[in-house]
């Protein structure tokens, strides 16, 4: 297991890009990707080191990222890389303590790779990517 993004919530993703390239020295990934299912506009940037950065903007009417947004938005998740990612569900959940809130679905920002959202400690949002 190993940290692929982290992720932060914004009201403009193109913007965020533009601010996040001139102060941290960031490229864009590519374009930002509207994701309808999971109600998000999706840009990714990678900072000098490697580290990449989803930003994530709310799209409809019935976006999950909107009430966090309200309230000021910023980081909003970790995203860990894993090779078995049921194997991973299952591993984490089993003494009680997470529990899945998005079973495995195709993440079209991420090369329509399968990706599940876990909460841990009742309120700590995880994303398990394969």
């Amino acid at each position: 297991m190993r940290l692929h993004h982290i992720a932060y919530v914004c009201n403009d993703v193109d913007k965020k890009a533009e601010s996040m390239k001139q102060l941290l020295n960031a490229r864009c990934l590519g374009v930002s990707v509207v994701d309808e299912f999971q109600g998000v506009k999706i840009l990714f940037v990678q900072l000098e080191d490697g580290t990449k950065i989803e930003l994530l903007e709310p799209y409809g009417d019935n976006s999950p990222v909107q009430r966090f947004l309200d309230k000021g938005g910023g980081l909003y998740h970790l995203c860990f890389e894993v090779d078995d990612l049921e194997m991973t569900l299952e591993k984490i959940t089993q003494n009680g303590k997470a529990m899945v809130v998005k079973p495995p679905l195709s993440a079209p920002a991420i090369n329509n790779r399968r990706v599940a959202f876990v909460v841990i400690d009742q309120n700590e949002l995880i994303e398990f990517v394969e």
